[in-house]
């Protein structure tokens, strides 16, 4: 709908207003396939200019949208679900593109992005003001939900492990409060971000409420902080890196801009003494390897009871042999995770099972590594690769010191058929989600994702990621 030709190929513009932006040709850049490392199209990088007039076309527009009836917000969330579905084999193509993703992770995506939509629909239709008991019998306060207004969402340096996901996730709990957008889209996924977009307006959603933008690495720090600056944008979305929050966090503090991030983690499996191997051993290499370990819930330590350390080993082998490689999303990011693997065993570390090894351009071979040196980068980073450290403990109490050691919070998996013990350790992690028999990845669209320590602020998902977009007005009447 909104892709432009030009003399080297395909080009997804910027689109303001509803209308794909006209931008000179020396303003593209190249859109890389990580497993071949062809260019398979490019994309505009917006300029400052570009910038200002996105978060200018939203400001008009959330003039009306902030007063378009929640009942219309809803059909329109709605609409957009369902033609998003009916794209699923366009996005499927968009998405194995330009992310180098499997046959069955884009489907998925496509799928769980409608849900999070329609959810976010129906929430919008339950959040309601409130009248407080007043101190004078005589006086009444009124406390009204409002949208705060326009709202950048940023995944340049996750969502694209995610593409429908994580953007329809923002985007459609910021319209079903009333706001206006501005979608940063990533420079790994713009055509897949642009769909969104398409979708959105085939729904009927007026032009100007949602726009988008995407820069090149080397005009990102000037784009995002123009539109951070604005006088009109009233808050950020940021999923991706702790490293990147950091800069976007500090900037956001810098204008006095509330901000809600999704940022890392080291997620923990704890696999108790009375757990099923089997579905243990399997959800954890799941949880470690799916999309080539590039999904920021992935676990990233399995922790094992040391009375059932060799039986686990014996399902976790099986269960890692079954698990093909995938391939990253750049050639760039497989090889970081095969240095920091690599950096770890010269200090002492031990790969158990698999091979710390490149199968090809952006593909590492799955592997579990022991002994880590407590000195070792890879306990302070994410391994952001088909990778998991292995380690045993005795008591239950020892497992919730080591599954809390990391600075990050964001997930964490128990796999008992003790619900009781289950729950007691639950309410000992610090994780913003924990996981029963389930892998860490685990994620529902009416329950909330929260990050908890340098793993972010605030929460998404149902309800609560909608109220991150609103604020209490309070309105006070007296006779």
């Amino acid at each position: 709908m909104y892709s432009q030709k030009s003399a080297s190929g395909m080009v997804v513009p910027c689109v303001i207003n509803g209308e794909a932006v006209s931008l000179p040709d020396t303003q593209n850049f190249a859109v890389i396939e990580g497993k071949t490392g062809k260019t398979v199209h490019y994309a505009q990088s917006a300029t400052v200019d570009v910038a200002i007039r996105a978060v200018e076309a939203a400001a008009q527009a959330f003039k009306l949208w902030k007063r378009v009836p929640m009942t219309e917000r809803r059909d329109i969330l709605n609409r957009a679900a369902d033609i998003l579905q009916s794209k699923a084999s366009e996005a499927t193509k968009r998405v194995t593109i330009e992310t180098s993703s499997d046959d069955h992770w884009p489907p998925f995506d496509c799928s769980l992005a409608a849900t999070m939509i329609r959810q976010n629909a129906a929430t919008g239709m339950t959040l309601g003001g409130k009248i407080p008991p007043p101190d004078d019998p005589d006086n009444l306060s009124l406390v009204f939900k409002e949208p705060v207004g326009v709202v950048m969402i940023i995944p340049p340096y996750a969502s694209w492990n995610a593409p429908m996901i994580m953007a329809c996730r923002g985007i459609s709990a910021a319209l079903a409060a009333g706001c206006t957008l501005i979608l940063k889209a990533s420079e790994l996924s713009p055509w897949s971000h642009q769909l969104i977009l398409e979708v959105f307006k085939e729904a009927g959603l007026p032009d100007g409420v949602l726009n988008q933008i995407q820069s090149s690495r080397k005009d990102a720090a000037a784009v995002t902080e123009t539109v951070i600056s604005h006088p009109s944008l009233r808050k950020i979305e940021f999923i991706g890196s702790p490293h990147v929050g950091k800069i976007i966090g500090s900037v956001a503090a810098k204008h006095l801009k509330p901000i809600l991030m999704e940022l890392g983690d080291q997620s923990p499996a704890i696999v108790l003494e009375d757990a099923d191997l089997t579905l243990a051993a399997e959800k954890c290499v799941l949880g470690a390897f799916i999309h080539h370990g590039q999904v920021c819930f992935g676990t990233e330590r399995i922790l094992v009871q040391d009375k059932i350390k060799d039986a686990f080993l014996e399902e976790l082998v099986k269960a890692v042999k079954a698990t093909p490689a995938g391939h990253a999303i750049t050639s760039e990011s497989a090889q970081r995770t095969h240095d920091l693997i690599s950096e770890a065993v010269v200090e002492g570390a031990e790969v158990i099972i698999g091979e710390n090894e490149m199968v090809g351009r952006s593909s590492l071979q799955p592997c579990i590594v022991s002994n880590i040196n407590s000195k070792s980068r890879i306990n302070r980073e994410e391994i952001w690769g088909p990778a998991a450290s292995f380690s045993t403990f005795c008591t239950d109490e020892e497992a919730v010191k080591v599954a809390n050691s990391t600075e990050y919070g964001l997930s964490a998996s128990i796999f008992t058929k003790d619900y009781a013990r289950a729950l007691k350790l639950a309410r000992n992690l610090d994780f913003g989600q924990v996981q029963v028999n389930a892998f860490t990845l685990n994620v529902t669209s009416t329950t909330p994702v929260t990050g908890y320590k340098g793993s972010g602020w605030g929460s998404n998902g149902g309800g609560y990621g909608v109220e991150e977009f609103m604020f209490n007005k309070h309105v006070f009447l007296r006779p």
